[in-house]
């Protein structure tokens, strides 16, 4: 009886061996999967890049609305934490520039990047800005940041930009 309890314990061992293997095998089968739809952050130490002459890396960008060129609330409070940094630097010139999607005539909306650019000028000037740091441009449809005949490229297209002259 001992020598059957030994193989019992030997094969229950065993088992128990082969579901451990399943399980961590399941486990990293699971991890690759969570890896492949939610990748984890990875920091990446490096030197910072060089400042190049047009980015204003400190300043984001304001979208609009389909045919519009009225600043949406969320976008002012945009237009306030890019002013924050214009008024800490007021040797920088900046050009705000106006883009459009593609929907309209190139004439058409040439007008609508002016309009959005001058909106964004407008709304700097009544937070305190100095005009003279800026200048205006209106690309149209020409400079998309998308490409693309959908409503996410549209809608990344809507935009004015800021850079440094």
């Amino acid at each position: 009886k001992a020598e059957e309890v030994k193989k019992e314990e030997a094969v229950a061992a065993v088992q128990k061996q082969e579901v451990a293997k399943e399980e961590a095998e399941i486990a990293v089968e699971q991890d690759a999967d969570k890896s492949i739809e939610a990748p984890k952050a990875v920091t990446i130490i490096s030197a910072p890049p060089e400042e190049t002459d047009t980015a204003v890396n400190e300043m984001e960008l304001v979208y609009f609305d389909y045919d519009k060129s009225a600043i949406s609330p969320a976008f002012a409070e945009i237009i306030q934490k890019n002013y924050e940094w214009i008024a800490e630097n007021p040797d920088v010139q900046i050009q705000l520039e106006g883009h459009c999607d593609e929907r309209g005539t190139n004439e058409y909306n040439l007008a609508l990047g002016e309009r959005r650019a001058k909106a964004v000028f407008d709304h700097l000037v009544s937070l305190g800005a100095n005009p003279s740091q800026f200048s205006m441009v209106s690309f149209g449809e020409e400079r998309p940041a998308a490409s693309g005949s959908n409503d996410v490229a549209w809608g990344k297209n809507r935009r004015v930009e800021f850079t440094r002259l």
